[in-house]
């Protein structure tokens, strides 16, 4: 569940609870003055119930998600960078990824993780360190890595890429950049030489192949 679904629902829920408040108070009056039978206020309960409820969503989405999703270990803080370590992870699904901008480092070294899979990235504009050795991407995938804007350490080790697309990925890569793991991907030193070579002045490019 999104953070602005997330407060949709808390204010329709403040507003259902709202308006089950002030229609106890019109049914109330004559009920209490005799003129009235209780099954009146039946709807204005109704909405107040309503409204707990659906204000209530949120808060318990929040405690079912970490309930199954159970990151707990997996989550820590690196010299301030909120960091997720899914190596092993013993789940298939990372859609929670999407929901979760705040992330800086990110380890899914696993080989179910496809160029489908960094689909999720996108919505991770922080992103500045990522792991994905041993995984199954491709060029393809290499294609969406370079759009990641604020990516500065890559690790690609023992994965499907090639020379090619190494080549083609340095030509445009991240423009923060500076750290590339290719080791175990049979990609030649020159590409690399090369994308190292035009760093700004200032700037340290390294490579491991």
């Amino acid at each position: 569940m999104s953070e602005q679904i997330g407060v949709v629902l808390i204010f329709v829920g403040l507003g259902l609870l709202l308006a089950g408040l002030v229609s106890v108070v019109i049914r109330g009056i004559p009920v209490l003055l005799g003129r009235g039978s209780a099954r009146r206020l039946r709807w204005s309960l109704a909405l107040i119930a309503g409204g707990l409820v659906v204000g209530a969503l949120p808060f318990v989405w929040q405690e079912a998600y970490l309930a199954i999703v159970g990151l707990g270990p997996r989550e820590r803080v690196v010299e301030g960078s909120p960091a997720v370590v899914l190596t092993g992870w013993d789940r298939d699904d990372y859609t929670f990824l999407a929901e979760r901008p705040e992330i800086e480092i990110l380890e899914m070294a696993n080989p179910d993780v496809t160029d489908a899979t960094l689909d999720l990235l996108t919505a991770l504009p922080r992103l500045k360190e990522l792991t994905l050795n041993d995984t199954q991407i491709t060029d393809a995938g290499l294609t969406k890595l370079a759009a990641l804007p604020a990516l500065e350490i890559l690790r690609i080790a023992r994965t499907q890429i090639t020379p090619d697309g190494v080549k083609a990925f340095l030509a445009t890569p991240p423009p923060q950049l500076s750290q590339l793991d290719v080791s175990g991907c049979g990609i030649p030193t020159s590409p690399l030489r090369t994308w190292k070579n035009a760093a700004p002045a200032g700037t340290d490019r390294r490579y491991v192949n």
